[in-house]
């Protein structure tokens, strides 16, 4: 009865041409649309989750969703991409390639606004993967001054969840740039794509509630894994010669 189950769920999906990420129903009421059990539906879902073909999350607003098996990323949003992943009910682990303490470079120096002679910052890589899958490698860095002891802690974690249990500092204000670049032989090696293949870079500074700069960061994701949304209010009248 799934098979068959799996057939009607993917035909409902093209007969509304719901696009990923758009929202296909709740269990109960696309069990009795369908005039299945419970029991049924949700074998269907788990294979066609499998599959990623949809994802389900729960709570408000939870339902069934149409995946093409990327993650989605609000960027109007601060949210850390281990809890982006669990929100939409995947798994991302971190691995830790370098983590070492350095000289500010000039533009640590400059975007990170630090003082003092020689300015110190941790400089650390790690490589983010969504269900064993490399996704993107993010590479950080920060303050030594201000996260005294940072390296003895459990880098694997999320950096702004460690920052605000362990130093009181939860970011406030982001400045992102998106951009698109291709792969160098490095990133193609740890993201297990080919060299020249399409990635996605965010280079990002981070401020806390009282304005300091607090990281400086380049995310680069494998742009078919992953998936940027924003949303607009209101509208921004031009004029003429803006137009």
């Amino acid at each position: 009865m799934s098979d068959e189950t799996v057939r009607r769920l993917r035909a409902l999906i093209r007969a509304r041409e719901l696009m990923p990420g758009e929202r296909l129903g709740v269990e109960r009421a696309l069990a009795e649309s369908l005039g299945v059990s419970r029991a049924d539906l949700r074998s269907a879902l788990e294979r066609m989750e499998a599959d990623h073909e949809i994802r389900r999350t729960i709570g408000r607003g939870g339902g069934v969703f149409v995946s093409d098996g990327r993650l989605e990323r609000n960027i109007n949003t601060v949210e850390s991409l281990p809890a982006i992943a669990r929100r939409q009910g995947r798994v991302l682990r971190s691995r830790v390639l370098r983590a070492v303490i350095a000289p500010a470079s000039p533009s640590d120096i400059r975007l990170l606004e630090l003082d003092g002679p020689h300015p110190m910052v941790y400089d650390i890589t790690r490589l983010r993967l969504i269900e064993g899958t490399p996704l993107s490698l993010e590479i950080s860095r920060l303050p030594a001054a201000l996260f005294p002891g940072l390296l003895t802690l459990d880098l694997t974690e999320p950096f702004y969840t460690l920052f605000e249990r362990d130093y009181g500092v939860r970011p406030a204000c982001v400045d992102e740039t998106l951009e698109t670049v291709l792969a160098d032989p490095d990133q193609a090696a740890s993201l297990g794509v080919r060299d020249s293949d399409p990635l996605v870079r965010i280079r990002r500074v981070a401020r806390s509630g009282e304005g300091t700069p607090f990281e400086r960061a380049t995310d680069v994701y494998v742009a078919s894994r992953m998936r940027f949304t924003m949303h607009h209010s209101g509208y921004v009248r031009l004029s003429a010669t803006q137009r």
